[in-house]
């Protein structure tokens, strides 16, 4: 029923008459990366109280909506004044008003940026190394040197599509040159259509997302959403800001079932500035080697009918749903232990058993603190995920399905959380920003996967990095961290360094 539900609501939201709120505009713009440093800049200001009608748990979304939010913080920082929780954010939201640009309408029509950004680095480490390749668009690092350089190009044609590509060369145990991002888009009014190679991130999350991340490589897919939030009409408005997403995508070849479809859609809204909350779901169908699918197949995929969604059918799929949710408290009046506390959960459901619901849970809960004690540019975040389970079945786990024996897969890295099946990881990070830009943190990290099987492993991580800024945007970082691994292969220790620059143009 939920999933009915679900779709049906999906279709009557999409096909409503949609319009922007106030400082949102159409107009041609590219993506900002999932993994950017922007959105972390941007929900630090939500945390300040400053930024109150961005939905930023529906990744990526445009250059020109992160200029919009940039421009809201500043005006609500002038609204403040110099007091309140906010007060150390004007130059964080100066500096990403810089960097994105003034919001100031549809700008050109036409233009060509032949480097829009452009960044490099360089890893070592003695071992192959984990921590350091999830999240990371599918990039896995190999033991000892490597190296990595790419830029991204984009134009703007007529005034309403857009067009990037982001190629980039890694030299490591071997070299290649591959292209991680490439797409076409097109706005019209508020819909935004995009075709190509793009990563996705649904979900409050910091450090794993149970549905779509960027751990794996960047899907081949069409997608229909809004590239910023609008506001629905009648009594709905009553919502707040939403944005809708769904998509479609080819898996890869080499697979149980090549060319596997990807079917994905996500409900998210901002009914009050401190309280969000969305809907997901996800459907693994299809493939060479499965019955070919009807027009009325896909609308039974689509609805999960009794005859498409038990273990005997010939079209039965992998399905996935979730909702999550996130409240933020501002403390104006210097009375906590804090000037902003975020917290946030996902709680989702896998079929992979075989039964009609899924009924395989998996949990995230997280907590984002500003300035914790009363420490001024400090923050500090913590992040569960769960999901293991008792069961000892072979496929009643998350990332497992009784058809697809690939998993919830794409060229071989877990689309959800990288802690994959079966498994449990805590996350947490403290960060102090110094006023001029430049930032020091430590992060540690303790997962534990295959936890009912034999070869359960186990990993943790110890790391520190900093960045500074030098010049008119060069961003510089450093990392250092040791992982330790413990599973069937024996005990290991591994030192890990890194250094990377990027510069917006």
């Amino acid at each position: 029923m939920f999933r009915k539900l679900f779709f049906l609501g999906a279709l009557f939201l999409c096909a409503s008459g949609l319009s922007m709120p106030d400082g949102a505009y159409a107009g041609n713009s590219i993506n900002i990366p999932v993994d950017s440093w922007i959105y972390r800049d941007l929900e630090r200001l939500e945390l300040k109280g400053v930024l109150e009608s961005g939905i930023l748990t529906t990744r990526p979304f445009t250059r020109r909506e992160g200029a919009r939010l940039a421009d809201e913080a500043v005006r609500n920082l002038k609204r403040d004044g110099s007091g309140g929780p906010g007060q150390s954010a004007g130059p964080m939201a100066s500096r990403l008003r810089a960097a994105l640009g003034d919001n100031e309408g549809a700008g050109p029509d036409t233009y060509f940026k032949p480097i829009e950004r452009a960044y490099a680095g360089f890893l070592y480490s003695d071992e192959r190394p984990y921590f350091p390749s999830i999240n990371n668009d599918g990039h896995e690092f190999r033991g000892n040197g490597n190296a990595w350089a790419g830029l991204s190009a984009s134009a703007g044609l007529l005034g309403f599509t857009a067009i990037e590509l982001n190629p980039e060369y890694r030299a490591g145990s071997s070299s290649e040159l591959r292209l991680v991002r490439g797409y076409a888009k097109a706005d019209i009014g508020a819909l935004e259509l995009l075709a190509g190679k793009e990563s996705m991130w649904w979900g409050p999350g910091y450090h794993g997302s149970l549905l779509l991340s960027n751990n794996a490589e960047p899907l081949e897919m069409v997608k229909a959403s809004t590239g910023r939030p609008v506001l629905l009409p009648w009594v709905l408005r009553k919502l707040g800001p939403f944005r809708p997403s769904v998509f479609l995508a080819r898996l890869e070849e080499d697979r149980d079932f090549p060319r596997a479809n990807l079917l994905g859609m996500r409900l998210d809204f901002r009914p009050r500035p401190s309280f969000r909350f969305a809907l997901s779901r996800v459907i693994m169908f299809g493939g060479e080697g499965r019955q070919r699918l009807s027009a009325s197949d896909w609308v039974k995929v689509f609805v999960a009918s009794d005859s498409a969604e038990h273990t005997n059918s010939p079209i039965d799929g992998n399905q996935l749903i979730s909702i999550d949710a996130s409240y933020i408290h501002v403390d104006r009046n210097g009375r906590l232990p804090w000037s902003g506390l975020k917290l946030y959960t996902e709680i989702g459901a896998e079929d992979s058993s075989g039964n009609r619901t899924p009924t395989v849970r998996g949990y995230i809960f997280g907590l984002y603190v500003d300035e914790p004690l009363g420490v001024k540019d400090l923050d500090f975040r913590a992040e569960y995920a769960y999901n293991a389970h008792g069961d000892r079945s072979s496929f009643a786990q998350w990332y497992r399905h009784h058809v697809y024996d690939s998993g919830y897969t794409y060229k071989g890295r877990v689309i959800g959380h990288h802690m994959g099946p079966d498994a449990a990881d805590l996350f947490l990070r403290a960060q102090y920003h110094f006023p001029g830009g430049a930032q020091i943190g430590a992060e540690a990290d303790w997962e534990r996967s295959i936890i009912h099987e034999n070869g359960e492993t186990k990993r943790s991580w110890l790391a520190a990095d900093a960045s500074v800024l030098v010049g008119d945007g060069l961003r510089v970082g450093w990392s250092a961290g040791i992982e330790k691994t413990d599973g069937p292969s024996g005990r290991s220790t591994n030192p890990v360094a890194a250094i990377s620059i990027e510069r917006h143009f």
